[in-house]
C-alpha cells in the first residue's frame, strides 16, 4: 500500500535559478539611464534589482544569472560586497548583505541589445540539460505576500510545463502590453494559444506580467528566431514562446497580486508611491502628505 501510494504522488522539481535579462538600453527612463542602469534607481529605499533578488530567495530560488550590457557593470557591484561594518551602524544593509552571502551570483556580458530572448539565449550553458529555470523582467515587481515566482513554482509542480505570469486588465488597456490568447480555462490557469504583442485590437485582456517558470525545450525555439533572423535584429522570449506553443503545451496563470511596472517613468512613479506606503517608516506621514495635497485643475 505504501508503494502505491509512493507511485502515485508528484514529484516535487526544484526549482534553484532564475534569470535576469538586464541587457536593455531603458530608453522610456531618459535621460537618467543615460549613464545609470534603470535597475539601480531607488525605489524608496533600495534599488529595483534588489527587489527582484528579495522575490527570487522567498521563492526557494538561490542562484542567479544576470545578462548584462556593457553599461551596467554596477549591477554587478552592487551585488559583490559584503559590508559587515556598515551594517553594524547601517540596519538598511542587513537584508542586502544576507542576499549577498546566501545567493550565488552569475554575471554573462553581451555587447548588442538583442531582445530580452537574445538575451536568455546567452545563459544556456548555465542551464542543466533537464533543468527546470525562472525568468523575471528587471522592472516588473511583485510586492505580494506569496510572490508570482513563488505561485508560479507551485503552480508547475502539478502542470509539469512552462508558464507565463498573467494579469486581467480593462481591454482597452490590453493593447499597451503583451496579450496571451487562452484556448481552455481552469480557475486562474489557461492553456495558451497565442501571444501578441502590443496588438491595436487585443484578442483578450489577459497580459504578460513579466514572470516566468520555463524548460529547456523553449532554447531551440529562440534559436530558431535567431537564425531566421540571420542573427540580427531584435528577438523577444515571447516570440519564441509563441512558436513553442503551436507545438506544445504552454500556459498563463494569473497570479494573485497586482504587479508593479518600474519601466516607464508615470508607472515608476506609482510605484513609489505603492511602496513607500506599505513601508512602516513613511507609510503615516507619506499619506498625511497626500491626503494634504491640493492639485490646481
Amino acid at each position: 500500500m505504501a508503494n502505491s501510494r509512493k507511485k502515485t504522488q508528484k514529484t516535487k522539481v526544484r526549482i534553484r535559478k532564475l534569470i535576469i535579462p538586464l541587457a536593455g538600453e531603458g530608453t522610456r527612463l531618459l535621460p537618467v539611464t543615460k549613464s545609470y542602469p534603470k535597475e539601480m534607481i531607488h525605489l524608496v529605499d533600495k534599488p529595483v534589482i534588489q527587489y527582484l533578488v528579495e522575490e527570487a530567495k522567498q521563492s526557494g530560488i538561490d542562484e542567479i544569472i544576470f545578462v548584462l550590457s556593457p553599461t551596467k557593470g554596477l549591477v554587478q557591484k552592487y551585488f559583490s560586497t559584503v559590508r559587515s561594518d556598515l551594517s553594524r551602524k547601517h540596519e538598511s544593509l542587513t537584508v542586502l548583505n544576507g542576499l549577498i552571502k546566501e545567493m550565488k551570483f552569475h554575471y554573462i556580458k553581451k555587447g548588442h541589445t538583442r531582445g530580452d530572448g537574445h538575451s536568455i539565449h546567452h545563459t544556456r550553458s548555465k542551464i542543466g540539460k533537464d533543468e527546470v529555470f525562472a525568468v523575471s523582467m528587471g522592472d516588473l515587481l511583485s510586492p505580494t505576500e506569496k510572490p508570482f515566482l513563488a505561485q508560479l513554482i507551485q503552480v508547475y509542480q502539478d502542470v509539469k510545463a512552462p508558464i507565463i505570469s498573467v494579469q486581467r486588465v480593462q481591454k482597452e488597456e490590453a493593447s499597451k502590453y503583451g496579450v496571451v490568447v487562452p484556448t481552455k480555462s481552469r480557475g486562474r490557469l489557461h492553456t495558451v494559444s497565442e501571444l501578441v504583442e502590443k496588438p491595436k485590437t487585443p484578442p483578450s485582456n489577459l497580459i504578460m506580467t513579466g514572470k516566468y517558470i520555463l524548460t529547456p525545450a523553449v532554447f531551440p525555439y529562440i534559436e530558431k528566431i535567431l537564425k531566421k533572423k540571420n542573427w540580427m535584429g531584435e528577438v523577444r522570449l515571447a516570440d519564441a514562446l509563441r512558436e513553442y506553443a503551436k507545438e506544445n503545451t504552454l500556459y498563463a496563470y494569473e497570479c494573485e497580486g497586482t504587479i508593479q511596472d518600474t519601466g516607464n517613468k508615470l508607472d515608476f512613479l506609482k510605484s513609489k508611491v505603492f511602496f513607500a506606503l506599505r513601508n512602516p517608516n513613511y507609510k503615516k506621514a507619506l499619506q498625511t502628505y497626500l491626503n494634504s495635497l491640493k492639485l490646481s485643475k
